[in-house]
């Protein structure tokens, strides 16, 4: 599986996780912005960038994608969030502040 499948299909999965939390969700495929998915729904809206490891360098990672989403203005009621799908673990989730 290319890298590109890898991370689209984190993207479904992060897709269908905020659909069954009464979010409204759109997908920025191809967009190269800070996020990967906008939601819209009871919690405000959140900006979401979605990352897919196999192990280890979550740390890492998690901590690239929260400098890119810290150059996103912080926006009264709008998240901005990584989302990392760790193969075999699930989610790990967290806000950019």
């Amino acid at each position: 599986m290319t890298n590109y499948r890898r991370g689209y299909v984190a993207e479904r999965k992060a897709v269908k996780v905020l659909e069954a939390a009464g979010y409204v969700v759109a997908r920025t495929a191809g967009s190269h912005s800070p996020f990967d998915v906008v939601a819209v729904g009871p919690g405000g809206v959140r900006l979401i960038q979605v990352k897919r490891v196999k192990f280890g360098r979550i740390r890492v990672t998690v901590e690239a994608a929260l400098e890119e989403l810290r150059q996103v203005p912080k926006l009264p009621g709008v998240s901005r969030e990584i989302w990392v799908w760790v193969d075999g673990d699930g989610w790990v989730v967290q806000e950019a502040v």
